[in-house]
């Protein structure tokens, strides 16, 4: 096109927002139900049942959403990490 819009830029900005933005709080909240299945708190005709592997899956993705959400907090401050702990972690540049 013209040198003002990047369309590849653009794409990349859009996956990377979509799967963030709503990626994320679809695991968590896929993650809330399956720990309400395990643990027994829906009734399935009356009937109350534990599931230890939807517990198990449910705190996976848990995991998954918590490593992701502290990679991304590490991200946004690894300048500071850098200059103050001394710790270049993820592309942060030695100035």
């Amino acid at each position: 096109m013209n040198g003002w819009i990047n369309p590849t830029a653009i794409f990349q900005i859009v996956v990377a927002g979509l799967i963030v933005g709503a990626g994320l709080p679809a695991l968590f909240s896929l993650g809330v139900r399956l720990n309400a299945e395990g643990v027994g708190v829906t009734a399935h005709g009356g009937v109350m049942r534990r599931s230890p592997a939807l517990l198990a899956l449910s705190w996976v993705l848990f995991a998954v959403v918590l490593v992701a959400v502290i990679i991304g907090v590490l991200f946004i401050a690894r300048d500071f990490i850098g200059h103050h702990i001394g710790w270049y972690i993820l592309g942060a540049k030695h100035k």
